[in-house]
């Protein structure tokens, strides 16, 4: 039978922390209880919690300070601080300070049972991530992949079962989904591992300029070759070479890369010597090859050779699961360039975040969290600190059709109303999860509803 979640309560008020655990109880936790930080630290000797609720102001040990306590000892535990005083800076200090969440009094029934379940939820997530990093770390070298989304799992596997092969990998994703790092992760697993790792970009040279990186070239082989220099290939002699982009090369790069591929030789560009190169070939694409094959854009015999083995790559808009564990990857890679460092990020901004579509897939989120690191005033990620297309998207994905020749652009009435019934008829009418997703109580939902003419 598993275990149910240990949550521990803090509160200098009996009231309170009858009324919660009463609440908790009831959503199917184990409830324990400390009148203040000593009491709970006390209580954690015996019984390690999967969640601590404190109240910030009791005597003794506050709820900043059993915080500080529990960053320093037990820093998996996620902390939320409750306050009957709330503020701005008590919140943005509360969050800065490592806290997971921040509620203030008085409650209402469903931001407790909310913030208790995402608090849970991320811990069972971080532990699941830091496995499979750990996991990596000691066999699959997954050190700068992070996710625990289906489909990121199964690109874990589909690396861990054809690493140690030599065979021809191709990588198959949008930009921005992370090709190069996959690319690196089979190369380390690889028995290969100790040789060079080579990238080549088929879509940033010109033809010309590409050939001669690929191949090398002999002295005085056109104008410029002033010496003879290795090509990308050679270099990759007993490694691995990734041939990204691979879809814009011309077709006479093609037809001399497919000879390199069966034959395991290269020239030169000016020689008429082969060379030997025993090199594995992962190659990587945007664009779907299979269409480029029927096209007539792309050598088919070439696409066989590349299509041993086939790795698709998510999009970032199908792992949103896996978005705030790659924010908070960001954030402790990027939080320490500022003094003092950015350490965190609001609930408010990251629900912008995880609704937010992601064109640009895991670099646009690197790139979005960087730039927020860097403008943001605070030790903590703020809404307005985000990219102005994360902060729209939601108005921009449902705003109202219209016409210069009908001007009826829609009021914010008519807008909040569309976008309410689309998240309530896109979620099967279930309110507790169309109001996580808006951002709203559930009580204010059911109330906007009412407003609209719908009974509940």
């Amino acid at each position: 039978m598993e275990e149910r979640p240990h949550v521990l309560i803090v509160d200098d008020d009996t009231d309170t922390l009858t009324w919660l655990r009463e609440i908790l109880s009831k959503e199917g936790y184990e409830v324990g209880t400390a009148p203040d930080g000593k009491a709970a630290l006390d209580h954690m000797r015996n019984r390690t919690p999967d969640l601590v609720m404190s109240d910030i102001h009791m005597p003794g040990l506050d709820g900043m300070g059993l915080l500080a306590e529990l960053r320093n000892c037990y820093r998996d535990i996620p902390v939320i601080l409750i306050t009957a005083y709330g503020s701005l800076k008590t919140t943005v200090d509360s969050l800065r300070s490592g806290a997971f969440d921040y509620l203030s009094k008085p409650f209402i029934v469903d931001d407790i049972r909310l913030a208790v379940r995402r608090a849970l939820e991320h811990k069972q997530l971080a532990r699941r991530n830091q496995a499979l990093r750990e996991q990596g770390r000691n066999r699959y070298h997954f050190d700068h992949l992070v996710g625990v989304s289906p489909g990121i799992v199964s690109v874990y596997k589909s690396i861990a079962r054809v690493a140690h092969t030599d065979s021809t990998v191709l990588l198959q994703g949008e930009s921005g989904t992370g090709k190069e790092l996959i690319a690196r992760a089979l190369h380390a697993n690889s028995t290969r591992s100790t040789g060079p790792f080579v990238a080549v970009d088929g879509g940033s040279l010109a033809e010309t300029l590409l050939e001669s990186e690929l191949f090398g070239h002999e002295r005085g082989s056109f104008t410029g070759a002033i010496a003879m220099k290795k090509g990308l290939l050679e270099k990759a002699h007993l490694g691995t070479c990734l041939l990204d982009e691979i879809a814009d090369l011309s077709p006479a790069l093609q037809s001399k890369l497919l000879r390199v591929i069966q034959e395991r030789e290269i020239r030169r560009v000016g020689s008429t010597t082969p060379m030997t190169v025993d090199v594995r070939i992962i190659a990587a694409s945007k664009k779907d090859l299979a269409s480029l094959v029927k096209s007539g854009a792309f050598r088919e015999d070439l696409f066989y050779r590349l299509n041993v083995i086939t790795i698709n790559i998510p999009p970032l808009r199908e792992r949103a699961e896996d978005i705030s564990l790659l924010t908070q990857y960001f954030i402790q890679m990027y939080g320490g360039t500022k003094s003092p460092p950015v350490t965190g990020i609001v609930p408010e901004a990251m629900a912008l975040l995880t609704r937010y579509t992601w064109p640009g897939n895991i670099r646009e989120l690197e790139h979005a969290v960087e730039r927020a690191i860097a403008l943001t005033p605070h030790m903590v990620i703020c809404p307005e600190d985000l990219p102005q297309a994360v902060q729209t998207a939601i108005v921009q994905s449902f705003t109202v059709q219209a016409t210069p020749q009908t001007r009826h652009w829609g009021t914010l009435a008519e807008l909040e109303k569309d976008h309410i019934l689309h998240v309530l008829g896109a979620h099967n009418q279930d309110l507790e999860r169309a109001s996580e997703i808006l951002g709203i109580h559930r009580k204010t939902l059911r109330r906007k509803l009412r407003h609209f003419g719908f009974p509940c």
